[in-house]
């Protein structure tokens, strides 16, 4: 083994690490991402389901966890919505499905550009490990 194939072996191996790294940080950005977007999603449709309901009506309102309350509607019109740190809003069910439905356009337009540069990695990465694993039975040889 020469000293510039050690210093090249060493070089790929530190990148490829960098790249596992990266891709370990995109997959957990990914996963937030998209427990957000469920979130949302499950919002999107309690708010859709409100559209054209009137007031004292009984409905079934999904809470999460497949877990649903029977409610009657006091004002169906408005709703109450956290913009976070614990400050919450009173929106019409329109603008409050206008702004759910902007924040769910953000989010998957930001899944994808995560998903796009983890597929990028995972490229390099790959062709990295085939370029590690081809030098070292250069090595050996």
């Amino acid at each position: 083994m020469t000293e510039n194939q050690q210093k090249l072996l060493q070089k790929m191996y530190t990148e490829q690490r960098l790249a596992e790294s990266n891709l370990a940080l995109l997959q957990q950005r990914l996963e937030v991402v998209q427990a957000y977007t469920t979130n949302y999603r499950a919002g999107l449709a309690v708010l859709k389901e409100l559209e054209g309901k009137e007031e004292g009506e009984e409905v079934l309102m999904n809470v999460g966890g497949s877990i649903f309350v029977q409610a009657n509607l006091v004002n169906p019109g408005t709703v109450t919505r956290g913009i976070g740190s614990g400050v919450r809003i009173e929106q019409s069910v329109v603008d409050a499905t206008k702004e759910v439905e902007d924040a769910l356009s953000k989010l998957e337009k930001q899944s994808e550009e995560l998903s796009e540069q983890y597929n990028k990695i995972a490229v390099i990465s790959q062709t990295l490990s085939a370029q590690i694993q081809q030098l070292a039975e250069q090595m050996q040889q």
